[in-house]
């Protein structure tokens, strides 16, 4: 909650400092810039949400399969004798928090120099608004459902 609230609170003050800087007295919702500037930016805190589950995914997919091999491969290790290859487990997270994270994060950094350049700052500052509102919105609610699940699964350890 409080993680959530103190990101919404700064980037409402970034949008504040975008506004006035850039000379922007109002931002007109029914001006069809700025309407198609809205969706825009309530589409991208969903996209990159997806982005970066499919990445965490991939990394994960990659991660088992590696363990799996070491099972496979390394005598002793179901019985508890052997040790396990830390440093590969390792290697492919890094690698993957790495290679997997350069799309969301050029979605990130690319969308609002796009649209400053090529549909102008009242466009932009409909897509900077649209990101803020629906962005609060995606954190909350992940917020929300990992609380949720955490509850969830501790009442399952509880009552097993």
């Amino acid at each position: 909650g409080f993680a959530i609230g103190s990101a919404a609170l700064v980037s409402l003050a970034l949008f504040g400092a975008f506004v006035s800087r850039a000379g922007i007295t109002t931002v007109d919702v029914l001006t069809p810039n700025v309407f198609i500037g809205l969706l825009v930016g309530a589409m991208l805190p969903y996209w990159f949400s997806a982005m970066t589950m499919k990445s965490v995914g991939s990394a994960a997919l990659k991660m088992v399969e590696e363990v799996r091999r070491q099972f496979n491969t390394i005598p002793g290790l179901m019985e508890g004798t052997a040790k396990p290859d830390y440093a590969t487990c390792v290697k492919i997270s890094t690698d993957a928090s790495i290679k997997e994270m350069i799309p969301p994060g050029a979605l990130v950094m690319l969308t609002p120099l796009i649209v400053g350049t090529f549909f102008g700052v009242e466009t932009l500052s409909g897509v900077l608004a649209g990101a803020l509102v629906s962005g609060v919105q995606v954190g909350g609610t992940f917020c929300f459902v990992g609380i949720y699940l955490a509850l969830c699964f501790r009442t399952l350890l509880l009552h097993s």
